[in-house]
């Protein structure tokens, strides 16, 4: 009797133990060809691209207009986020390879760029690292990485899809002129949580993400002995008024960076108002 309640309660406890232990989500290892081509271009041209370019260029560029962020190189390549440089698939068709075993696929994009997608339908979440080597030609590098967690899995359904939870970073890196072994890095960081879509009828209903935002830079510059991490530079909420009219507004309004210079401390308060029409190009 005595070895039967003992036999009992070492079940009971396996089982509790193993009940208490939590369970990792996993990433999907199993992405079809045409799947991973699908997140390809909903990563390369969805529309809510255009919301972090808003953000992330358009937006420091109207907060601090002689900033180093605000630089027409640097919003010209921002433009293009977050896949700086894509494929023509009319002409090339994709080779991706993987998963690997932490369930990263990669899209090799040329002899030093390249792409890493990793999925997760469980939280609906895509993250996202890209590499593209400019060295030859512009003298640095651009990094991208992040993660999405959209409002429906991508996987089954990639219509009206925007990500309601996200980071995206873009970054520049070039070889310190002291140290060639050391790399310069500047860039920016767009998070948000829990935000909403905001579509304008007017303008092909196109999708504008709305809500409470963060806006950080990173600045190293070993030549210069300057080294800012993920700088909190603009904390705001975002909402469109006007949505159904042919001059709808966003309105934006929070917490800035006073003058836009990372090194340098202070905050002031901000309100302000992009005419749409004007960043959409219309």
């Amino acid at each position: 009797m005595k070895k039967f309640i003992v036999l009992m309660l070492i079940i009971f406890f396996v089982f509790f133990v193993s009940g208490c232990v939590k369970q990792e989500p996993q990433a999907d290892k199993d992405l079809s060809s045409t799947e991973l081509n699908n997140i390809y271009d909903l990563v390369n041209s969805g529309e809510y691209n255009k919301s972090i370019q808003i953000y992330m260029s358009d937006l420091p560029g109207n907060l601090w207009p002689t900033s180093p962020v605000s630089k027409p190189e640097l919003s010209k390549l921002i433009e293009k986020a977050p896949m700086a440089k894509s494929i023509d698939k009319v002409s090339i068709e994709l080779n991706w390879q993987g998963p690997d075993a932490d369930g990263w696929y990669t899209l090799t994009l040329d002899s030093s760029s390249y792409l890493k997608i990793r999925y997760y339908s469980s939280l609906k979440k895509l993250e996202l690292k890209a590499y593209l080597d400019s060295t030859d030609t512009l003298r640095f590098v651009v990094v991208e990485e992040g993660y999405f967690v959209f409002n429906k899995n991508i996987r089954v359904d990639t219509i009206n899809v925007y990500p309601v939870s996200g980071k995206f970073s873009f970054y520049f890196l070039a070889p310190s002129k002291n140290d060639p072994n050391k790399m310069n890095k500047f860039g920016l960081t767009l998070s948000w949580d829990d935000i909403s879509i905001t579509c304008l009828s007017q303008f092909n209903n196109i999708g504008i993400l709305t809500g409470s935002m963060g806006l950080y830079m990173t600045y190293v510059d070993y030549d210069q002995n300057i080294n800012v991490n993920n700088k909190l530079m603009a904390n705001f909420t975002s909402s469109v008024n006007g949505a159904d009219t042919t001059d709808p507004i966003l309105i934006i309004s929070g917490t800035k960076d006073s003058d836009g210079d990372p090194t340098t401390d202070g905050y002031d308060n901000f309100d302000l108002e992009l005419p749409l029409a004007d960043l959409l190009g219309t």
